[in-house]
């Protein structure tokens, strides 16, 4: 069965965004109104807080999702597997091995 194919697949990425969402929010925002308190810091840190988790959520979501469309991107059948970017030991010893 294909990756694609899987129906629990789905639930496993829709579970990954949730938790790319809710954990930098709960974080700095929870976190960060906590500390803010605790510390007896000005409203206006309660306000960065806020500030920074929300943007953290972002980038996140979007490093996410990046990477979740390089790799379910492509036809599974028309793409070619790419060629590492460099070459081990291993692959120059049956490279050398193969006569032409």
């Amino acid at each position: 069965m294909n990756k694609r194919d899987n129906p629990m697949s789905a639930y496993i990425v829709a579970s990954h965004i949730a938790f790319v969402v809710i954990t930098p929010l709960l974080l700095f925002i929870g976190g960060g109104a906590w500390l803010c308190d605790k510390l007896s810091l000005p409203d206006w840190t309660k306000l960065l807080m806020v500030l920074v988790g929300v943007a953290v959520m972002i980038l996140s979501l979007i490093s996410y999702l990046m990477r979740l469309i390089k790799m379910y991107d492509g036809d599974s059948k028309g793409v070619e597997k790419q060629k590492p970017a460099f070459k081990g030991e291993s692959d120059y010893y049956y490279e050398n091995d193969i006569e032409p």
